[in-house]
């Protein structure tokens, strides 16, 4: 028991420690996808930003003829990415090809006239 007692603090802070580096990682990977992102179909349109702290997605689709936009919170959830739409949107990052795919949603790459600075 007394074992227990000791080792209960340093467990308790190793998985504090190790969750805290997986926020800084996820806040770098995001800072790494901030910019304009297309579709392969060239016609869902997003851009992923900093607002304060929070990162977001603000979303534009094209139908019959008019620009709809929306925009939504990210959010992060036992290390995994999140667009949070009421819906499970997965958000993943593929830095050797700089691709973001999005499940549901497909794959996108970043656009020309990319927001990242």
């Amino acid at each position: 028991m007394k074992r227990f007692k000791r080792l209960f603090p340093v467990l308790l802070c190793a998985c504090l420690l190790s969750m805290a580096a997986c926020k800084d990682n996820t806040q770098k990977e995001l800072e790494r996808m901030r910019g304009e992102w297309v579709s392969k179909s060239g016609n869902t349109v997003f851009a992923l930003w900093n607002d304060n702290g929070q990162y977001k997605v603000t979303r534009t689709v094209k139908v019959r003829g008019r620009e709809l936009t929306n925009t939504y919170a990210v959010r992060q959830t036992d290390g995994c990415l999140y667009i949070d739409t009421g819906f499970a949107v997965v958000l993943t990052y593929d830095g050797k090809t700089d691709r973001i795919t999005l499940s549901p949603g497909g794959e996108y790459q970043r656009s020309d006239k990319s927001l990242k600075q």
